[in-house]
């Protein structure tokens, strides 16, 4: 122990700021402890005790761009739920109201404009409260079944953006950002998807990839890691269009197996329909790395474990699961993630995997379609019939005309063009001289 006094100063000044640190965190815990409610937040204003946080944040008034509100309130959504106090500043001394005058119906509107325009939707109950003769707005924020994203279903309803709180700030935490998704299938794949009006999805131990098997199958011995590792399925799609390898690996078995199918998809109508389906929805683009980097994460000795099990919960699950070897980067993916329950499921591993049938209106979904050109007559007629029977009216190129017979195209079906494609064929003619 020295006697520099400095040195004394400084280990003083040390031991202070842990204190208050120490003060700081006990008194933000007691906060969060009794900000449940509107009633909680009032309760805490009139004695000058609120603070912002991750479940309370704080607008002086109501700013004309309707985005800003919209990014806050999916921020407190996604981060568990929360309250959106507007007429409040937080001063040094404490928080400082100034009034807003405003009926709640006319906030009631804003909200279902902002609910169902500018985001995804969420679950929302607005106050005017009047605090010490102020009149104040508190919105109090339901946490979501499912992430909750910031969009503009007017202008461009694919492009969706989340966000959470991180400490006092928002961050945006994900964003899916592409107009276009494609969908691989085999012919057989195709037929059976059609006619059972389903899209199959499969818990991640079906995948082949026992990289990507890897953290689904694994076993979690983390305190409350219980409810955020539930069974769920899975299915990918790809944004982009012209892939070789996708093409070789959907073309690789007998019969309908032998040629497959692209689907180009309308994203915002999948989105739609998954959501329909009361379950809890993720759709994540998936993360490459190096087989070092997956191999190892698991380890303490990683310099990646704390970045996915301190504080592991179900978003970092997720995250695991979008983990592939970079290898597969062309692939360009993106997974879609269906959660039965959340609580309750039990994940089956490996040879015990399961699958899970979505119910699809693919005439709503499919936008076009290309098709393997070496399809025969008889898989050109089977794709017609199993089209008709979800109201599709499938357009082929011209000499690829469906065989006579079997069922009549319904009234109003929709029109989709199946145009023929060759991944490997090459423009021009085969045969070329190269002269010096």
């Amino acid at each position: 122990m020295t006697n520099n006094p400095l040195f004394e100063e400084k280990e003083i000044h040390c031991i202070s700021c842990f204190f208050v640190l120490v003060y700081e965190l006990i008194r933000n815990i007691k906060i969060g402890l009794y900000m449940n409610t509107k009633d909680d937040i009032v309760k805490l204003i009139e004695k000058n005790s609120l603070r912002k946080c991750e479940s309370v944040q704080f607008k002086l008034s109501i700013p004309k761009d309707k985005k800003q509100i919209a990014i806050l309130l999916t921020a407190l959504a996604n981060s568990g739920g929360g309250h959106l106090v507007i007429g409040v500043r937080e001063t040094s001394k404490g928080v400082v109201l100034s009034n807003i005058i405003v009926s709640l119906d006319e906030v009631i509107k804003d909200l279902d404009y902002i609910s169902t325009k500018l985001t995804t939707g969420f679950q929302y109950t607005p106050f005017i409260e009047t605090i010490l003769g102020v009149q104040i707005i508190i919105i109090e924020v339901a946490k979501p079944a499912t992430t909750i994203y910031v969009t503009n279903q007017d202008v461009s309803p694919e492009m969706i953006y989340a966000y959470n709180i991180v400490g006092n700030t928002v961050v945006r935490k994900d964003a899916m950002v592409y107009r276009n998704v494609y969908k691989y299938m085999t012919v057989e794949s195709f037929l059976l998807s059609l006619y059972g009006r389903s899209w199959q999805f499969c818990e991640p131990s079906k995948w082949n990839d026992k990289f990507e098997q890897r953290f689904y199958c694994a076993t979690y011995n983390i305190p409350n890691s219980v409810g955020n590792t539930p069974q769920l399925f899975a299915t990918c799609v790809t944004r982009v269009k012209n892939s070789e390898a996708a093409w070789k690996v959907y073309a690789h078995g007998q019969g309908l197996g032998a040629h497959c199918l692209q689907l180009e998809l309308d994203i915002v109508e999948l989105r739609k329909q998954l959501k329909a389906s009361g379950l809890r929805i993720e759709e994540k683009i998936v993360n490459y790395k190096s087989e070092n980097y997956i191999s190892n994460l698991h380890l303490k000795s990683s310099i990646h474990y704390n970045k996915y099990f301190a504080a592991f919960n179900f978003e970092k699950f997720i995250d695991l699961l979008v983990l592939k070897r970079e290898a597969y980067t062309y692939e360009k993916e993106v997974r879609l993630f269906i959660i039965p329950d959340m609580t309750n499921g039990t994940r089956n591993k490996w040879k015990n995997a399961t699958t899970h049938n979505m119910h699809i209106e693919w005439s709503k979904v499919i936008k076009n379609v290309r098709i393997d050109k070496n399809c025969s007559n008889g898989e050109i007629k089977a794709i017609q019939q199993a089209c008709f029977n979800v109201g599709i009216e499938p357009i082929f190129d011209k000499g690829k005309e469906p065989l006579e017979g079997g069922q009549i195209c319904p009234v109003n079906a929709k029109q989709i063009e199946f145009k023929s494609f060759d991944i490997d064929e090459m423009p021009g003619s085969a045969s070329i001289t190269i002269n010096q």
